[in-house]
């Protein structure tokens, strides 16, 4: 009885080492194909479009709707006395949430990587008191993890507004567009302003 067990007990601790050895020997095939696949997904080129500069994306996407949501809630003095504006009809209502969602996607398109700062030969408005297209591009190359910071800043401040827009809150979006305004300053004075100005 036994020697019944003990040759029992080999057959299988001999059954247990040779599936252990099967497995190893078919994960090994396993995580060579997912290492090639790899190699193969990180040599692909990106998926994603970056021939539009960030400047086009700044005037068209984030300057554009910004001054929107800036100037939904406003007190104008002129000649004609005082006049208050806020967003009254949906359609008001409807047309900042296009600039709140506008501004949260065009914060994505900045952390594209490889997108150009500008077109080649482009000019700032005020180019001495501008960094150029080449210095602000080396300063990315720098430290590109403050820029992805700043675009998240930006988008998370459009965030808030989009919140403020779908709750209805003309006081809470005035409060938020005074966070996406610090949150363009803030990169403003690292990529766009030369210091001392």
């Amino acid at each position: 009885m036994k020697k019944m067990f003990i040759k029992m007990s080999a057959v299988f601790v001999s059954a247990i080492s040779l599936s252990l050895a099967s497995c190893s020997e078919s994960s090994a095939p396993e995580e060579a194909l997912m290492s090639a696949s790899t190699i193969e997904a990180e040599s692909q080129p990106s998926p994603y479009s970056n021939e539009i500069t960030l400047r086009e994306i700044m005037s068209s996407l984030i300057d554009l709707h910004a001054d929107a949501l800036w100037n939904a809630v406003r007190v104008v003095a002129d000649s004609n006395g005082i006049t208050e504006y806020a967003p009254e009809s949906e359609e008001d209502w409807n047309a900042l949430r296009i600039s709140a969602v506008s501004i949260i996607e065009g914060a994505n398109a900045l952390m594209v990587p490889g997108r150009r700062v500008a077109r080649p030969g482009a000019v700032g408005e005020f180019p001495e008191f501008e960094f150029t297209p080449e210095e602000v591009e080396e300063k990315l190359a720098a430290d590109r993890q403050s820029w992805v910071q700043f675009s998240r800043g930006l988008q998370d401040a459009a965030f808030e507004l989009l919140e403020a827009v779908d709750s209805r809150n003309t006081d809470q979006l005035s409060e938020y567009g005074a966070l996406l305004d610090e949150a363009c300053e803030a990169c403003h004075a690292v990529y766009w302003y030369r210091a001392g100005i």
